[in-house]
């Protein structure tokens, strides 16, 4: 079996053939580290900008990093590495298989070794584990300087290889192979002196294998050990092995009393939440030098109570002197008092009710003297708040507590563990172990529907699948079909006690006034990540009202998915408690409701017009004026101004599902204002998808298409329509519109539209009409003034003019279109000028200089984040590098260029590129490949009925008539 491609667990290296990849400096070793510690998961510019600048980044950050990944692809393309490095929108994704990563081949072998644990495989799991851990050649990543931003990943695998090496040597244990795990032992024994499960482990081998002198000896040294660094004796486990190896258990074992054990029965089809139960088991197992306390908090229906006394129940062992459970009554009408709690448990420790205290203070202090010696788990479900459970905390000792609650308690010395909602797969499973796993295979389909019905929330999913149970006669997709209705789905939810609704109400009916008001506003906001201000504006708080959110989150009724790029924290409501608060929001009226959307959507219009204001690239659109911006939001305006791109960026969902609002409520003036303000963002980055759903939406929804904001969007839709190849609803969406902006008398839309028309003939091969028609446009934002226009305008005439051959012609075209682009600091127009510029240098026979060109229109775009047009150029670069007999520099570029216009929907590019590939191989004698791109090629055109087009790579394929056929 070979070695992985890709090695992480110990020096970062790349192999191929058994042959190192030199890969480059610290910074690409850096980009390479963090994409395959998340293979196949996409990886932000962002994370990558604080990987590599962890104090802070230069302003050329994002441009550096797209260097850095592209001398990353082309240094991986040339050595043959299988993998495949993806241009993403505003990232990347590296894709690897298990066997090309030692991190992921490492995972899948101890899985392997683990499901060989069984009596009669012993031997095949052992070796399974020796082959796991044999991947190790030290420290994750050692030779990379570290960051805070692998830091997850790095624990939990680091974690995987302890767990793996102590489950290794209790392998080792029960097969008796003890001279081996001896040395083992004392290996890891001299790294962990305080380990106590590992001097029983010793004990007992030496114990086991005759050595009953070295065991002895063992243990008087662990005995030495813990008693000098913690003050303690031996735990009752490691004591019981002594005991055993001195020849006097029995006679100890005697008078011993019988520890006390108050846990609840478990739920019998417990499923899932692995994870989960591998932290909470991990954090518990730390108890022994000194006490731990884990707070487990979490939404109503979560599984708080459930999983807490799961996991106690497994820890039993670790805590041999007994195990308490209090139920506090957090949500109950009357809480539980400290006092008759720590009363209650006391008697469960042996305290007869006369020795107990009456004072509160007094009571815990009798408590944790009681623990100090000890090891009790105790666990403390449903707590109310801080001040109820701090007085149950133990003082010393090794003991641990284990408490539930659904408001989280920062306050206590405790490690905090979130408990968010199933993942899908666990969900699945649940659903499964309720209604059989027969309905999970013969009707998987409608499960999944039924999961997202209930937001994989443990309590939703089992009244859905207790419900379904009980009633033969449904199936799977009658009740997934319930579930689709928001309004009905509450009631789909309850079976017997159970029910969804009654625990959400708990949670809101302890909440203050205008906490509720945040929760019901909550429900208005679109079902995404929104910022707090945003919560405030739908309130109509000035100040925002932030600490009201903070006490929604507190009680998690919303949670804190993270931060975005401003700084801010960004909130998300679960769909049950989105349906349970928009319940309540009725109770309020519709015209409250429909201005607390309203005021939204102004917000966002308001701040969209200073983000497009200050946007690097000017968009061909008719926008508004930014003015002032009431309330909340009016404190973004800085923000917004200073980074418009990465606030579009935030706030991208939120701002489609706002438009959609708009629509709904009738508002379509409205709601055509912000899509209008959209579109510049949408051409940018390529979210073609959502421009063509906001557009059409508002036409749609316009009882007539007679005014500015209807020219605007049938413009804007035009310009979709020829990015996606789509000619004759490009140009009568490009017409219609320029007939409305001169009936209205708006020269500069009429010249936008204008230059749409133009370009459609352009791409068309009518030259002369497109000629004819961008002079025609230029004349017009001559008349009104607009200098952008007619840079925009001259760019287009040079373009027919290069299309025609004749450098000279559009030198002069070129040359006014560059001045006015620098004069008006307009960046992207500048680059999209060079890149017509490096055309015309080609047609020169200059290459040299068109590659300039090229790379300072690269810059430009890298630096300004767009990915589209970026392509574009990468794809110019590899064209020129190809003509040039740069084969494995053009193919990375091709590719990647390939991989961005195929995400985007641009089929006439994809079709250009893969022709050039097709190309490419063909000169490098890899006819089967080059068959395949060219038939890739040819498809397509034959898709966009370009007919000169595929005669042309027909041609091409007729050259490779010799090659074999492709395979079946």
């Amino acid at each position: 079996m070979g070695e992985p491609t890709f090695g992480l667990l110990g020096p970062l290296r790349v192999r191929t053939a058994g042959v190192p990849v030199h890969i480059g400096g610290p910074k690409p070793r850096a980009v390479l580290a963090t994409l395959l510690l998340q293979p196949g998961g996409f990886v932000s510019l962002d994370l990558l900008t604080e990987v590599l600048w962890p104090g802070g980044a230069p302003r050329s950050a994002v441009a550096n990093v797209r260097t850095y990944v592209r001398g990353l692809r082309r240094v991986l393309v040339a050595a043959g590495v299988p993998c495949e490095l993806r241009t993403e929108s505003a990232g990347y994704t590296l894709g690897v298989e298990p066997a090309d990563l030692d991190m992921l081949l490492f995972v899948q072998r101890l899985e392997q070794a683990r499901a060989a644990r069984q009596p009669d495989r012993t031997t095949e799991a052992l070796r399974g584990y020796e082959s796991a851990l044999g991947l190790w050649r030290g420290s994750v990543l050692q030779n990379v300087p570290s960051s805070v931003v692998w830091d997850p990943t790095v624990t939990r695998i680091e974690a995987l290889r302890s767990a793996a090496v102590d489950e290794c040597l209790d392998l080792r244990m029960r097969m008796g192979d003890y001279v081996p795990l001896v040395a083992e032992l004392r290996s890891r024994l001299t790294e962990n002196p305080l380990r106590e499960d590992l001097w029983r482990m010793l004990v007992q081998a030496l114990h086991d294998a005759g050595r009953t002198t070295e065991a002895r000896s063992a243990y008087r040294q662990a005995e030495r050990v813990l008693a000098a660094e913690l003050g303690v004796e031996p735990s009752a486990p490691l004591r019981t092995v002594g005991e055993q190896v001195h020849g006097y258990a029995a006679a100890r074992r005697a008078g011993r009393a019988q520890p006390v054990c108050q846990l609840p029965m478990q739920i019998p089809d417990f499923t899932g939440r692995q994870a989960e139960i591998d932290v909470l088991e991990g954090l518990l197992a730390a108890a022994g030098r000194e006490p731990v306390a884990v707070v487990v908090s979490g939404a109503p229906g979560a599984g708080k109570s459930t999983l807490a006394v799961r996991v106690a129940h497994r820890v039993r062992e670790a805590f041999p002197d007994g195990q308490l459970f209090v139920d506090l009554g957090g949500m109950s009408d009357r809480p539980r008092e400290a006092a008759d709690v720590l009363a209650e448990m006391l008697r469960g420790l042996g305290v007869i009710d006369s020795a107990i205290p009456v004072e509160t203070g007094e009571r815990a202090a009798l408590f944790r003297s009681r623990l100090a010696q000890r090891q009790f788990l105790i666990v403390l479900d449903d707590a109310a708040g801080e001040a109820q459970v701090r007085p149950l905390l133990p003082g010393t000792g090794g003991s641990a507590v284990l408490v539930t609650s659904r408001r989280r308690l920062p306050g206590l010395p405790a490690h905090h563990t979130p408990l968010e909602v199933m993942t899908r797969e666990d969900a699945r499973a649940l659903f499964a172990a309720l209604v059989g796993p027969q309905r999970l295979r013969t009707e998987g389909r409608d499960v999944d529907r039924v999961v997202a019905g209930c937001g994989a929330l443990p309590l939703a999913v089992r009244i859905a699948g207790a419900r379904l149970a009980h009633r033969p006669g449904w199936t799977v997709g009658a009740l997934a079909d319930f579930l689709q209705d928001r309004r009905g789905r509450l009631d789909q939810l309850r079976t017997g006690e159970l029910e969804v609704r009654a625990g959400a109400e708990l949670s809101y009916r302890h909440l203050s006034e205008e906490a509720a008001h945040a929760f019901r506003c909550f429900g208005e906001l679109a079902g995404e990540d929104v910022a707090g201000w945003m919560a405030g504006v739908a309130m109509g708080r000035p100040d925002g009202a932030p600490n009201v959110v903070e006490r929604l989150l507190d009680e998690h009724l919303v949670e804190l998915v993270g931060t975005d790029r401003f700084g801010l924290q960004r909130y998300r409501m679960h769909d049950l408690l989105c349906c349970y608060a928009r319940e309540l929001a009725d109770t309020d009226g519709r015209a409250v409701r429909a201005e607390r959307r309203l005021r939204v959507v102004d917000a966002l219009t308001g701040l969209a017009r200073w983000a497009n204001a200050a946007m690097p690239i000017r968009f061909l659109g008719v926008l508004g004026e930014p003015t002032a911006v009431p309330g909340p939001a009016a404190r973004m305006v800085p923000a917004v101004r200073a980074r418009p791109v990465e606030w579009f960026e935030s706030e991208r969902r939120v701002l489609v599902s706002a438009v959609d609002a708009a629509v709904g409520l009738g508002e379509v003036s409205r709601a055509a204002d912000l899509a209008i303000e959209l579109a510049g963002f949408f051409d940018m980055r390529g979210y073609y998808d959502d421009w063509l759903r906001t557009h059409r939406a508002v036409l749609e929804a316009m009882p007539e298409h007679s005014d500015a904001r209807a020219a605007a969007l049938l413009r804007n839709l035009g310009q979709l329509h020829l990015y996606q190849d789509r000619y004759a609803e490009a140009l009568a969406s490009f017409e219609r519109s320029r007939e409305l902006f001169t009936t209205l008398g708006h020269r500069s839309g009429e010249a936008i539209a204008a230059l749409g028309v133009g370009s459609v003939h352009r791409v068309k091969d009518d030259l002369e009409a497109a000629l004819n028609t961008f002079e025609g446009a230029l004349r017009a934002f001559g008349e009104a003034d607009d200098a952008h226009g007619e840079a925009v305008a001259r760019n287009a005439i040079a373009s027919v003019w290069l299309e025609r051959r004749d450098a000279r012609a559009a030198a002069h075209w070129l040359d006014g279109a560059l001045r006015l682009s620098s004069e008006l600091g307009d960046r992207h127009r500048e680059a999209q000028v060079r890149r017509r510029i490096a055309v015309m240098h080609e047609l020169r026979g200059e290459p040299a200089a068109a590659r300039a060109e090229l790379e300072r229109a690269l810059r430009i775009f890298d630096e300004l984040a767009d990915t589209h047009c970026a392509a574009y150029v990468q794809q110019s670069v590899g064209e020129l590098c190809l003509r040039q007999g740069n084969a494995g520099e053009a193919s990375a570029l091709l590719l990647d260029a390939l991989a961005v216009q195929r995400r985007l929907g641009d089929r006439r590019a994809e079709a250009r590129v893969a022709c050039l590939l097709g190309e490419l191989h063909h000169r490098t004698g890899r006819k089967q490949t080059a068959w395949q791109y060219f038939h890739r090629s040819l498809s397509t055109w034959h898709r966009l009925d370009a007919r000169d087009q595929a005669e042309l790579v027909d041609a091409k394929l007729q050259a490779l008539h010799h090659a074999p056929p492709p395979p079946d």
